[in-house]
């Protein structure tokens, strides 16, 4: 039974660990209010699945965590790579997304240990 708590701390780590880098990056301040919006949901997710035990013996929550984990190797790349930050910003929409989908799920009671 693994964890998926692990990838929802991955996502907000990642970003959290990047942040300074993400935001210098942008271009506008469209962008950089794009980017802390993400930031604020990727910790407030964090902090909620702390409270939670997320499994993976859910299939939904299998298919949501497989889908997490490859996001936020997307974000690791379009943070390596920073070229478009839109971009960058846009696969960290979706990783966040992809966590919060998870927590909510987990707050509802439909994941708990």
């Amino acid at each position: 039974m693994e964890n998926v708590l692990e990838d929802v701390q991955a996502t907000y780590l990642s970003l959290d660990a990047q942040y300074s880098v993400l935001l210098a990056g942008c271009r506008n301040q469209d962008e950089r209010d794009a980017l802390g919006v993400q930031y604020a949901t990727a910790q407030q997710n964090y902090q909620t699945a702390l409270n939670k035990m997320l499994s993976d013996d859910d299939p939904v929550v299998a298919a949501l965590d497989k889908q997490l984990k490859a996001a936020n190797l997307l974000v690791v790349r379009a943070t390596l790579e920073l070229g478009n930050i839109s971009a960058v910003i846009d696969n960290i929409t979706t990783a966040i997304a992809l966590g919060s989908t998870l927590v909510k799920k987990a707050a509802a009671g439909t994941l708990l240990l």
